[in-house]
């Protein structure tokens, strides 16, 4: 092998190393807690029979960031949170069914960082996929029955980067709009949280 061709792939190795530790930069993965302000399902009255939410308020999950030019950003999340409610007679106070499942959406954002510097606010517009998994005592139909679709819907965010020596803090509100129920007549189309970040 003569000294230019040990030359010229030299240049080429440092040029792949180079590029892949540039998009290295431009991914992140992260790690998700928050708290929703509503619960999967809506109290609710409907033929003698009230319906109750029963499930605990957090929601935890992962996302996956990838930088793009003009300070705008792609982002993917799993987020996963429970979905349990009861049924009881109203006027004999008895209950009917307690059903529990969790609820797994998949938010695809794109948002725009309004700075570069420790404190970079940031603005997003995306589309939320929702799914209901680990069903139980699932009511068989009418009200309160589970949608075999998955719903689709849309959503706005915005909050604040923190950057860190070893990673970057984020908080942000979300709120999401769901297009149809994916549990018949007691879904909570409007949804609205807070979300905590750690990227990396």
């Amino acid at each position: 092998m003569s000294q230019r061709q040990t030359m010229m792939r030299k240049i080429v190795l440092a040029g792949l190393l180079t590029a892949a530790a540039a998009s290295a930069q431009n991914i992140s993965i992260g790690a998700y807690a928050g708290a929703p302000f509503t619960d999967v399902e809506r109290t609710t009255t409907i033929s003698g029979i009230s319906y109750l939410p029963q499930s605990a308020k957090f929601t935890v999950g992962a996302g996956l960031q990838v930088n793009l030019p003009l300070r705008l950003r792609l982002e993917l999340d799993a987020l996963v949170r429970p979905a349990n409610f009861s049924a009881s007679a109203l006027i004999s106070n008895t209950l009917l069914s307690n059903t529990s499942a969790t609820e797994w959406r998949f938010p695809l954002i794109v948002q725009y960082r309004l700075g570069k510097g420790t404190l970079a606010p940031f603005v997003g517009l995306g589309a939320s996929f929702e799914h209901l998994y680990q069903i139980k005592n699932a009511v068989t139909s009418g009200t309160g029955s589970f949608a075999s679709n998955s719903p689709g819907g849309m959503l706005i965010d915005g909050g604040v980067d923190i950057k860190l020596k070893l990673f970057r803090l984020s908080g942000e509100l979300r709120y999401t709009r769901q297009f149809n129920d994916a549990i018949f007549s007691l879904s909570q189309l409007n949804q609205a949280e807070f979300l905590l970040g750690a990227h990396f």
